[in-house]
């Protein structure tokens, strides 16, 4: 039996990102996208420059406020982000038909068998991430593994604009499992 290959794509700060390129003064800032302090909002979205504030997603942006006074709050422009993701997914179908999108910024690739017949996913995620760049001046991480868990837990190790891999000889002592500790039947 083959070993799965499958890659999974985070865009980096997706909304904030966009933002940050359409308009070259929030660059370098801390960002939001989401609704206003000022009427109960949430943040939908932060720049990895507000993220060192402790800013996260589904923060209420009171909270993000308070963290970050000088923050940038930007409303959603979803028929943007949907946009720019389509343009990313059809990226992905140039390498394989088994793209499973997770959201607008997320994805996973199954490329054990892909249309290029390139023999690594690693080049594959490269020659991706390469194309979402050059086309959509964004960035992307990607996790590489043998299974969906394992390139989630990939991609998120080295972000932004990261890749990361995890062969299958490192799966084990990647997710921190203890084989001796493991019931019998549990192994």
């Amino acid at each position: 039996m083959q070993t799965r290959k499958i890659i999974h794509v985070d865009m980096d700060a997706f909304y904030a990102s966009v933002e940050q390129r359409d308009n070259p003064s929030y660059r370098g800032k801390p960002l939001v996208v989401g609704g206003s302090p000022n009427q109960r909002g949430v943040v939908a979205a932060a720049s990895y420059e507000a993220r060192k504030f402790g800013i996260h997603s589904a923060m209420p942006s009171i909270t993000a406020f308070a963290k970050c006074p000088g923050l940038i709050f930007v409303r959603p422009r979803f028929d943007v982000y949907r946009n720019i993701s389509t343009s990313i997914h059809a990226i992905f179908k140039r390498y394989s038909d088994l793209v499973e999108g997770v959201a607008l910024d997320e994805a996973y690739l199954d490329v054990t068998e892909n249309k290029q017949n390139i023999p690594y996913a690693s080049t594959i995620a490269r020659h991706i991430k390469t194309a979402i760049f050059q086309e959509t001046k964004l960035t992307a991480t990607a996790g590489v593994s043998i299974n969906k868990f394992l390139a989630k837990m990939a991609s998120g190790q080295n972000k932004p604009n990261g890749l990361t891999v995890i062969l299958p000889e490192d799966a084990i002592a990647f997710v921190g499992v203890d084989i001796a500790k493991l019931s019998p039947g549990a192994r």
